[in-house]
């Protein structure tokens, strides 16, 4: 899976960018066909919840996306990656059947 991480307004540390690595490796033991994952972190202008993030896994045909904000980037992070499980699969279950 060729990741990329993309940090808006701030400058990623390497054990952020290790803890996504780590994180999205865990989605191929659901589905292996997943090709691409685009992670975009971003620091929101909003009050509260002051971290972004949003994470698009490119699979077969198709492209599935989480977004999600939190205390924390590796919190966020956790949760896209939740959500992107459930959507991958079903997707798989989807697949199968076809």
């Amino acid at each position: 899976m060729d990741t990329r991480i993309t940090a808006r307004h701030f400058s990623a540390t390497p054990k952020l960018k290790d803890h996504v690595n780590m994180r999205l490796t865990k989605l191929e033991r659901f589905y292996n066909g997943i090709t691409d994952a685009h992670v975009v972190l971003s620091v929101p202008n909003t009050a509260g919840l002051s971290k972004s993030a949003e994470i698009t896994v490119q699979v077969y045909r198709q492209s599935l996306t989480a977004q999600d904000r939190a205390s924390t980037f590796e919190e966020a992070v956790d949760r896209c990656v939740l959500r992107l499980r459930r959507q991958v699969l079903k997707y798989k279950d989807k697949i199968r059947g076809s």
